[in-house]
């Protein structure tokens, strides 16, 4: 699923370095202003996990950041 700011979802990611892309690409939305950082309102992932929300400025769809934790790979996808 993709949206006006060209996310899609990833489920696993495959490489810590494809996480590290991903952040760099997000912060760079961020510093650009077509996306925005916002408070995590609810923990899906549980509170031992680190996550992050962002909005994309057009669309206002939030999407959540969860980090890898082995065994878990991460997540990236429009909250619910």
């Amino acid at each position: 699923m993709k949206n006006s700011c060209n996310w899609e979802v990833i489920d696993d990611f495959q490489s810590f370095s494809e996480f590290a892309r991903l952040v760099a690409w997000i912060e760079s939305q961020v510093s650009e202003k077509t996306a925005f950082e916002v408070p995590v309102k609810d923990w899906y992932a549980g509170s031992g996990f680190t996550e992050r929300w962002f909005q994309c400025s057009t669309s206002k769809s939030v999407w959540r950041l969860v980090f890898p934790d082995g065994p878990f790979h991460g997540y990236w996808g429009e909250v619910a």
